[in-house]
């Protein structure tokens, strides 16, 4: 099993709030092997306990931003000071970084509270990065941010391999099925490795749930929904 799974599973383990992997290697752990190459390592927690994760990676050492969002695009980052930070009230995604990080912030010139930054490589190999991932639910359902319509149960949602916690493949698929997943530099060659090695390993119950989710959020068509129907 990847190191980076490991070294976040023992940081997260007893933090007290759900969490899991999600993104990449979570089709890892489905798949049980390692399917491509990985440009950082995703964990999910839940919107409620945002104020939760920041105390436990600032007491770790990490340095935690939140992601500045400006016309749909990423456009920098600014620090988080602290979980009472109230940079925290509107936010989705958090970025958490220790030394010897390959996603390097850089002060913008003229800019007091707001960084650049750089990624060095296209793959992360040491375990000082963490995209954090805020989702939602209500009740006992997992409800996507986009369109609370689509959700899934969350004991169907939230899957286990050897005690670590990940995001169905399901789900995670469906996540990946906008336009910037077949568009990004850091996305379009790793969409269709995930979906081509995945739909065949889907139970029959997952395959359907996911052709009715993307058959929701995108009534025009899709072009996943062929193969899906195929199998």
């Amino acid at each position: 099993m990847n190191k980076l799974m490991l070294q976040a599973n023992e940081l997260f383990k007893n933090c007290g709030f759900p969490y899991y992997v999600c993104g990449g290697f979570a089709l890892d752990l489905f798949a049980g092997k390692t399917l491509r190459a990985h440009s950082d390592l995703d964990i999910s927690i839940f919107h409620e306990n945002k104020r939760d994760v920041v105390a436990l990676l600032q007491n770790d050492g990490w340095n935690v931003y939140k992601r500045v969002i400006q016309a749909g695009v990423i456009d920098g980052l600014t620090p988080i000071i602290d979980q009472n930070d109230s940079k925290l009230d509107e936010i989705w995604v958090i970025w958490a970084m220790k030394s010897g990080s390959h996603v390097i912030p850089k002060v913008r010139e003229g800019e007091a509270d707001l960084f650049d930054y750089e990624i060095l490589r296209s793959n992360q190999t040491d375990f000082n990065f963490i995209e954090i991932v805020l989702d939602h639910k209500e009740e006992n359902n997992f409800v996507f941010r986009k369109n609370k319509n689509i959700a899934r149960e969350l004991d169907k949602a939230i899957l286990f391999k050897n005690d670590i916690p990940f995001m169905a493949p399901e789900l995670v698929l469906f996540l990946k099925s906008p336009q910037p997943y077949f568009t990004h530099e850091f996305h379009k060659e790793k969409t269709p490795i995930d979906f081509k090695a995945i739909i065949p390993l889907l139970s029959e119950e997952s395959r359907k749930w996911l052709i009715n989710a993307l058959n929701a959020a995108y009534p025009d068509g899709y072009a996943w929904l062929d193969d899906l129907l195929e199998i």
